[in-house]
């Protein structure tokens, strides 16, 4: 059996698990599909399971409580086209939270049947549409995304650091070097409900401010970043051949995601198999209670076999935080390793993929000094080989050139054109003074009028040999 969706987020708290299972019961009955028949699936059972099967069908209920929590869920079982799927629908309810998790396997009956690609299941969009999202740390679960304002550089910080106490990944959109968003977030946010959390900042401006809180680690210039929790771990997506679209990054982002969820174990005790061994347990507590003396040496022989489990999976649990520090740990001490052949500095692109053309570029140089046929020139051809450059500063002063080659003073056009390509403009006396994507080291200044036909190819060369 292949797990084809996996995820656990936090519910409205106010909701009870009654109210879970039962929407999970008119999930199931309002299938077109479905022969169980609605009716019997109204009444949820206490402390106990109840099956219901027809045809292909099977579907299974079950609630249990205890002192301080309350669990429950539906198991479906559906057999079509040589195709088993199970569907585990969990909530768990205790003084301090409210989670849900949904879990999705199929099965071939046979070789000859092919397993269909994941999907995320519709029911997610039913509990968060009428059960509401919950708390997920310092950040709340929905399917709209969470857009932070000036002045929240901490907030965002807290979330790409890991310091937010979340456990579902969050997936950052930064601002464009123009100021515009490379995705739709609204649409990426439903595509990764119950999944992950969509984080869109507000501007460049805010990008250089978080650049000094997270040491370089937030995505910039129109990047998208995904950070995973309690890991060290990122990464980016921008429009390159495989990704050629903004929709094709949103696609590839959600389905990044679903991969990761499935093939990742589930973080608490809010699963099919722990409902099934607390009704077991309810059901040896209620026979130990009433003295059954025949039954004693049988349970008693359970309670052995069920501290045993119980203590190998504390050592399980204790081994699994060892390995996490040991993982953080080793990530800190080799950035490399995630980051690629060399780790990155602290500046950030001022334009797409600068920093990446400027290193392509000093390798072309490298390369045309290089002794013919040795390993050195070898290891450079491939790897300029494997990286072409982008051309966008080729791009970017050719249109410098061609703004500056008849400048005069700043007609709306001109200004226009300067805001687009990514300088803010304000008056300095005589003078305006441009700065370059906010980057007070690339500060400009240009007469208000010129009568030097010359001037603006003076300016334009200041420009380029600066930034390019």
């Amino acid at each position: 059996m292949t797990t084809n969706f996996s995820t656990e987020f936090p519910i409205d708290p106010t909701m009870s698990v009654a109210d879970v299972v039962r929407l999970a019961c008119e999930w199931v009955s309002g299938s077109p599909h479905t022969k169980i028949p609605t009716g019997d699936l109204d009444e949820l059972p206490i402390d106990a399971e109840k099956t219901i099967s027809a045809s292909s069908e099977q579907v299974t209920t079950a609630c249990a409580s205890g002192q301080d929590f309350t669990i429950g869920g539906l198991r479906y079982v559906r057999t079509e086209s040589g195709l088993e799927w199970t569907t585990s629908i969990v909530s768990l309810k205790t003084n301090e939270r409210h989670v849900l998790s949904l879990q999705v396997s199929c099965e071939a009956m046979s070789t000859a049947v092919r397993l269909p690609p994941p999907k995320k299941p519709y029911f997610i969009r039913q509990a968060l549409g009428k059960l509401g999202g919950g708390m997920d740390g310092e950040i709340p679960v929905t399917d709209k995304p969470f857009r932070l304002a000036e002045g929240e550089a901490g907030i965002a910080a807290a979330l790409i650091s890991g310091l937010a106490k979340n456990k579902l990944p969050i997936v950052y959109v930064s601002a464009g070097f123009d100021g515009n968003l490379l995705v739709n977030p609204n649409e990426l946010a439903q595509y990764v409900s119950g999944m992950a959390h969509v984080v869109v900042e507000p501007s460049r401006e805010f990008s250089y401010h978080l650049k000094t809180l997270t040491h370089s680690r937030n995505a910039f210039g129109g990047t998208v970043g995904v950070y995973w929790p309690e890991s060290d771990a990122r990464k980016s997506y921008f429009i390159d051949e495989t990704m050629p679209n903004p929709r094709a990054i949103q696609l590839e982002i959600a389905k990044d995601i679903r991969l990761a969820l499935a093939n990742r174990r589930l973080r608490s005790t809010c699963t099919w198999a722990h409902l099934k061994e607390t009704l077991s347990r309810k059901r040896f507590d209620l026979l130990k209670s009433q003295g059954s003396t025949a039954l004693q040496e049988y349970v008693d022989a359970f309670d052995a076999e069920q501290a045993a489990k119980d203590g190998k999976l504390i050592e399980a649990e204790q081994e699994i935080s060892r390995l996490h520090a040991e993982i953080n740990r080793l990530a800190a001490a080799n950035h490399s390793s995630v980051a690629g052949l060399i780790s990155p500095g602290t500046e950030q692109d001022l334009y797409a993929h600068e920093i990446r053309d400027i290193a392509v570029a000093a390798l072309q140089e490298a390369l045309r000094t290089t002794h013919e046929n040795s390993r050195r020139q070898h290891v450079l051809t491939d790897l300029l080989a494997a990286n072409p450059p982008s051309r966008n500063g080729e791009k970017l002063q050719d249109e410098i050139k061609s703004l500056f080659k008849t400048y005069r003073d700043m007609d709306a056009p001109t200004r226009s054109a300067l805001l687009r390509l990514g300088f803010s403009i304000s008056e300095d006396g005589k003078h305006y003074k441009m700065v370059f994507q906010s980057d007070k080291r690339y500060t400009f200044t240009l007469p208000k009028t010129s009568s030097d036909h010359r001037a603006g190819k003076s300016i334009a060369s200041d420009i380029i040999n600066a930034l390019l």
